[in-house]
Parts: C-alpha cells; sequence; structure tokens
C-alpha cells in the first residue's frame, strides 16, 4: 500500500507569502536560492545595491536562538570583518535580529551587508526567513537609509502580531 506526500500540504506547507516595497529605481532580480531579490538601477559597470530574500526549511521547534548563533558564526568567519552592530528585533512582525557588517572585497573594495532573520512557524515545520542587503562602501554612505527601509518594508499576510 502507498500514499501521497505532496507539496503544499499539513505535513510540507507553503513557504509563507512575503513582499517588499521598493523604491521606483529598484527592480526585481532573478537570484538563485532566493524567493524575492531586487536591485537598483545602477550604470553598467557598477556594483548593483541588492535586498535579497531567502528561506530555509528546518523541522518543527528550530527556535530563533538558534538561527543567531548559526548566522553570527557565518559573519564572525568572514575574512577582515568588521562588525557594525546587531540586536534583537521585530523582523516579518516577529521577534527577530539583525546584523550589519563590512568586510573587504577584492572586486569592489568594501561590501556592507545587512543581515535580518525571522522564523515563521508552520507547527510541522519551521521557516528561516533571511533578508540580506549588500551595497559598497561608498554606495553605503548614500544608500543605507534606503536599504533599511526595504528590509523594514518586508511583510508576510500570516505575520503574527507581537504584544
Amino acid at each position: 500500500m502507498t500514499h501521497t506526500l505532496s507539496f503544499p500540504s499539513e505535513a510540507a506547507p507553503a513557504f509563507a507569502p512575503l513582499e517588499l516595497q521598493l523604491p521606483d529605481d529598484w527592480k526585481a532580480l532573478s537570484v538563485s536560492g532566493a524567493v524575492l531579490a531586487a536591485g537598483k538601477t545602477v550604470e553598467q559597470g557598477q556594483f548593483r545595491p541588492n535586498v535579497v530574500v531567502a528561506v530555509s526549511r528546518f523541522g518543527a521547534g528550530y527556535s530563533l536562538e538558534t538561527a543567531i548563533d548559526a548566522v553570527v558564526r557565518r559573519v564572525e568567519a568572514i575574512e577582515g570583518v568588521a562588525e557594525l552592530g546587531r540586536e534583537e528585533t521585530e523582523v516579518l512582525g516577529r521577534p527577530g535580529f539583525r546584523i550589519e557588517f563590512s568586510y573587504p572585497d577584492p572586486r569592489v573594495g568594501v561590501l556592507i551587508q545587512a543581515v535580518r532573520i525571522a522564523i515563521v512557524d508552520h507547527g510541522s515545520a519551521a521557516d528561516l526567513v533571511q533578508i540580506t542587503a549588500t551595497a559598497t562602501g561608498a554606495q553605503a554612505q548614500e544608500l543605507w537609509g534606503e536599504v533599511r527601509a526595504i528590509q523594514d518594508s518586508a511583510a508576510t499576510t500570516d505575520t503574527v502580531a507581537t504584544a
């Protein structure tokens, strides 16, 4: 006897619907491994500031603390990294985490990244949503408020209000 397992289903729930609000000069990008990605319109040959949203599926009970530890370890392993700040903060209307850092890149000089994470709990599974923004150091001086506003706009229609 056999039975069918399908996606989406109760055993394998669909990812939460996600959205970003973008300024007019930002456009959708296709990025491997991302569910959403956008980049600022720039002149040919310039680094394109971008925001990339990725979702990773974990088993039930995967915690924000575990995700934070993993992200911090990955950041700390980057050669030449300088942490710019971190805090627990609301992401997608849920408890989340933010870390910002810079590191040298041989192609463009200094890159600045901001990573925000949250867990979307489906009961039978937990999804880690990671919203990563990247710009060069020079671009960040002008654009970082815009980049953070895009990250702040991240929403899902099944957001659980936090009290």
